[in-house]
């Protein structure tokens, strides 16, 4: 295995969700990442899938990098502990740092700012200005609607090349765990 550090950013919700999977999921995601020595990117939050993230990060095995607007840097909704703290200007800057920092990113469940997650790193990736594996991890089908919409605009000839988007669905943690050690 590869000596060079590894950066797995998580884009995900910081709210909970309907359903109390999602968290006890995204707590355990952060314990595997830990166990697995690879350092976390994260928007920063504590609350939510982000603080059961987090929550779930071991921090003496591997670094958590939060990416944090400044609007946004308030102790009362930020998680107390990272190993590092960055500070941007705005929603887009930290997207565009987590996402630059990544070698992986995994997507959980969220909102809109998850979804613009998503489709700014499809975009970037489907016109070859990055190349990052993007695995969504598809827990209770959450992200169905949004595979339908992408399988269409590519069959609709509405996507450059869709394998250039280096998009993986997959449904369990254990998957996005074993992708993720077969593609370093």
């Amino acid at each position: 295995m590869n000596s060079k550090e590894i950066n797995i950013c998580v884009f995900c919700g910081s709210m909970n969700g309907n359903n109390n999977t999602y968290c006890s999921e995204a707590k355990k995601l952060g314990n595997l990442i830990s166990k697995n020595k690879w350092n976390l990117i994260f928007g920063g939050g504590k609350s939510g899938l982000m603080g059961s993230l987090a929550e779930g990060f071991d921090s003496s095995k591997a670094k958590i990098i939060s990416v944090v607007p400044e609007k946004l840097n308030n102790k009362e909704i930020l998680f107390s502990n990272p190993s590092k703290k960055i500070l941007v200007k705005s929603l887009f800057l930290r997207k565009e740092k987590m996402i630059n920092l990544a070698d992986f990113i995994i997507v959980l469940p969220g909102g809109i700012g998850t979804l613009d997650e998503i489709l700014d790193v499809l975009a970037l990736n489907n016109l070859s200005f990055e190349n990052k594996k993007l695995i969504i991890l598809n827990l209770n089908q959450y992200w169905d609607p949004l595979k339908d919409l992408i399988y269409y605009l590519n069959k609709s000839k509405f996507v450059y090349d869709i394998k250039k988007s280096h998009l993986k669905f997959v449904d369990t943690i254990d998957k996005t765990i074993k992708f993720i050690k077969n593609n370093l």
